[in-house]
């Protein structure tokens, strides 16, 4: 029971530091572009996890290397879009429609992993889209491009999670694929970041404040929440997982009215609120699809 309070108290604090992410994005955007913040953010983390790492990932076979590469990526992919589409929408917006991977996930999984896709998703992606609309659609009947970006990105993270599942095997050691996916981020920020950047914007900003904000993304937002998962996961249910993780949303939005000052319309709140039931309908009937797929397993073995 110990060990069950704790891993949700751990997967809760995940979801609150993830939902107060998209606000502080928005702020430390402001002192730089995007290419150059997520080089910063995204060097520091790697820089922490080398000095526990380094061993390991000298050991890591060339399997582990490669699907690293892979989901480095795709992961770079992920927050190009996630980032820029924060820097063009609300971060009350963000936090709802990235947490439509939920919904992508099985649609990805049924095309690349040729499951079954079961009614109940099906009526999640109809939920969703009904939501999203609301949330969206704004001035008429025009999709915010920071709104679109975002949607990729969850689009992106739901196909990610996917390969994983694929690529990923039991004797690859996660520190190793984290490091190695992490610094591949870093390095295609860096290069990016010498091509893009502004002729007038200064390589490391004196703001104290950026690097707080930055320093905060990096150890809390990333290092810590990746490291977290990946123990606390192991001690609770994935149902559990599901629920509180779910609480992603909720949160984006609390830091996003009450302390970024942001406004959302009944239509706003009525679009979020039918992405959140989505999700969890979404989860909800992966948890009784997997449980089915486990019973019938232990039938079989009967």
């Amino acid at each position: 029971m110990k060990h069950q309070r704790l891993a949700d108290l751990s997967l809760l604090f995940i979801a609150i530091v993830w939902g107060s992410s998209y606000l502080v994005t928005k702020v430390v955007l402001q002192d730089l572009s995007v290419f150059s913040f997520l080089f910063i953010r995204f060097a520091i983390t790697v820089l922490v996890m080398l000095v526990f790492t380094w061993k390991i990932l000298l050991s890591s076979s060339k399997q582990t290397w490669l699907s690293g590469l892979i989901f480095g990526l795709f992961l770079s992919a992920i927050f190009i879009n996630e980032t820029w589409g924060i820097k063009y929408t609300s971060a009350a917006n963000s936090g709802f429609l990235i947490s439509l991977f939920v919904v992508f996930t099985p649609l990805f999984e049924a095309v690349i992993l040729k499951k079954k896709l079961r009614l109940g998703i099906l009526a999640a992606v109809m939920i969703s889209v009904i939501g999203t609309s609301l949330l969206s659609l704004k001035e008429g009947y025009h999709f915010n491009i920071g709104d679109l970006l975002i949607l990729c990105a969850a689009a992106l993270r739901g196909m990610q999670m996917t390969l994983t599942q694929k690529l990923s095997h039991a004797e690859m050691d996660s520190r190793a694929l984290t490091t190695i996916q992490l610094s591949v981020v870093a390095i295609i920020m860096g290069t990016l970041s010498l091509f893009f950047r502004p002729s007038n914007e200064s390589i490391l900003p004196a703001d104290l404040n950026f690097w707080l904000l930055t320093i905060y993304l990096s150890l809390f937002g990333t290092l810590l929440a990746f490291y977290i998962q990946l123990v606390m996961i192991r001690r609770t249910s994935p149902t559990r997982v599901g629920l509180l993780m779910g609480t992603e949303p909720v949160f984006s939005t609390i830091f996003a009215v009450f302390i970024g000052g942001e406004h959302l319309t009944w239509q706003g709140w009525l679009g979020g609120i039918l992405i959140i039931l989505a999700t969890y309908y979404g989860r909800y009937t992966e948890s009784k699809q997997s449980q089915h797929s486990n019973e019938m397993i232990l039938e079989d073995q009967g």
